[in-house]
């Protein structure tokens, strides 16, 4: 049954397919940090966010946060709910993304980001198959 994006039981899910992932583990062996995806209505201040403790090539944790708690993390991405859709159907790359505008990185370098892209890009392609539903409003 999907589970509403964003929310604790997708951050939970997603956390389980990214520990069950030898792919996961073997690209991002070396990533340790926390990462925010933070997901806006693109018309109201209507925000939700999600964080994940990534400790090389686990993750410890996975839980929604407010505004607050984006401090914690390396990397927050963020992108109108249309956008992250989008992405997480068609697992695409989060630079890819990044460049055309389509998401956007607020915290964190994007060169430093670089050397990650493969374990980047698993995260996103784990976090689209987790079955979502994505709420309206």
């Amino acid at each position: 049954m999907p589970v509403e994006a964003f929310s604790q039981a997708w951050a939970e899910a997603w956390a389980d397919a990214l520990n069950g992932s030898e792919a996961y583990r073997s690209v991002a062996a070396a990533w340790e940090g926390a990462v925010a995806l933070v997901m806006n209505d693109g018309v109201s201040q209507s925000r939700r966010a999600v964080l994940l403790d990534l400790w090389h090539g686990r993750c410890r944790a996975a839980r929604t946060v407010d505004s607050e708690d984006l401090a914690d993390a390396v990397y927050v991405f963020e992108g109108a709910r249309v956008a992250w859709r989008q992405i997480l159907a068609t697992g695409s790359s989060p630079l890819l993304a990044l460049m055309t505008g389509r998401i956007k990185l607020v915290k964190g370098e994007l060169g430093s980001l670089l050397p990650y892209a493969a374990a980047a890009k698993q995260l996103l392609e784990l976090a689209g198959s987790v079955p979502t539903c994505f709420a309206e409003g």
